[in-house]
């Protein structure tokens, strides 16, 4: 699998990503995004797929805050990251570029 990114681009701003222990016990939740920090915690304990899936869905969660595209209902979010995290994975599967 590829290293973590420590950050990523959305629009014309770097969101930072980080994995931070215990966020799980803290915030009740696998990841988190900060619209005002523009960063994106993860749950250092998360396995390697889980813990992409959780960043495509905070991806998501950021792409929703930035463009107002409007998606109340977070079952589209949780969805939607869930199907772009298939997208991403299968890309990196060995084999996938040939």
């Amino acid at each position: 699998m590829t290293p973590f990114p420590t950050y990523i681009r959305l629009g014309g701003h770097v969101i930072a990503v980080s994995r931070v222990d215990d966020l799980i016990k803290t915030e009740s939740a696998f990841a988190t995004f900060d619209d005002e920090a523009l960063s994106i915690e993860i749950d250092s304990s998360l396995s390697p797929s889980l813990a992409l899936e959780s960043l495509v869905h905070e991806c998501v969660e950021a792409c929703n805050t930035c463009a107002e595209l409007g998606l109340d209902d977070h079952s589209k979010i949780q969805t939607l990251g869930l199907l772009m995290h298939q997208v991403f994975a299968s890309m990196l599967e060995q084999g996938a570029g040939e």
